[in-house]
């Protein structure tokens, strides 16, 4: 691995996959989902939004931290599938006459989905990738397909209170940030097998830590404070 890999290993290496999943769970977020989840109370159109509002997050017009705070925010008072059309419009409508294409797609693919489909895409993750994939006619690897596995994941802790994690065999979704560090999936993968954490965990470690301001970062806890801190020194080393 380059000099860069080894010394953000270096400082990746103090984490825990647990502190990784504590992360995330402070990430704005996966806390925005838990404010949709609460003002919903509908388990089976919760896991729907997330799932179409990701596979529609691309070219956004603003951070992806205030993104999904502003759909959050939309859907819990319009609580229809339906409304995606007049949120996409309002809210993520760069490039819009190709998102309205994809969107049309995408709600035909998420909507007509069981109940149990999506517990078993909650148990099985991998398995959702393949259904994207597969009817996106997308490679496996595709940002915004792991990036929806990973909302997806977030939304089924959320929905089930149950410690799901994904498995190795996801990519981290390599988006602009990550690509300031290095734009190469098999960096990423390497990393994450040395680490011990799977691509789409090390994502909230890496990702999450970026876009870090000081005041998150000092409502952490005290044991992931410092962790963090010293991260954000060494990615600021790294991409400066």
């Amino acid at each position: 691995m380059t000099d860069k890999g080894e010394k953000l290993f270096k400082a990746l290496s103090e984490f825990t996959l647990e502190d990784a999943l504590r992360l995330e769970e402070l990430d704005r977020q996966y806390r925005a989902l838990e404010r949709l989840h609460s003002a919903l109370g509908n388990n089976e159109l919760f896991l729907k939004l997330v799932l179409v509002n990701a596979l529609m997050s691309y070219q956004l017009p603003m951070r992806g931290e205030r993104y999904w705070e502003t759909f959050a925010g939309f859907f819990s008072e319009k609580k229809d599938l339906q409304r995606f059309e007049e949120f996409i419009r309002t809210y993520n409508n760069r490039f819009l006459s190709g998102k309205l294409r994809r969107l049309k797609r995408v709600l035909s693919l998420i909507e007509n989905l069981s109940g149990e489909h999506l517990v078993q895409f909650c148990r099985h993750p991998e398995a959702l990738l393949e259904y994207l994939s597969r009817n996106l006619k997308q490679p496996k690897d595709a940002k915004t397909l792991v990036f929806a596995v990973k909302m997806f994941i977030y939304a089924c802790r959320i929905a089930t209170g149950k410690p799901i994690m994904a498995p190795f065999g996801i990519d981290i979704p390599l988006d602009v940030r990550l690509k300031k560090i290095a734009d190469d999936l098999g960096f990423w993968r390497s990393l994450a097998r040395r680490l011990g954490i799977p691509p789409l965990h090390l994502d909230a470690l890496v990702w999450v830590t970026m876009g870090a301001d000081k005041r998150f970062i000092e409502n952490l806890p005290e044991d992931l404070k410092e962790k963090v801190s010293n991260l954000k020194r060494t990615l600021k080393e790294l991409v400066p």
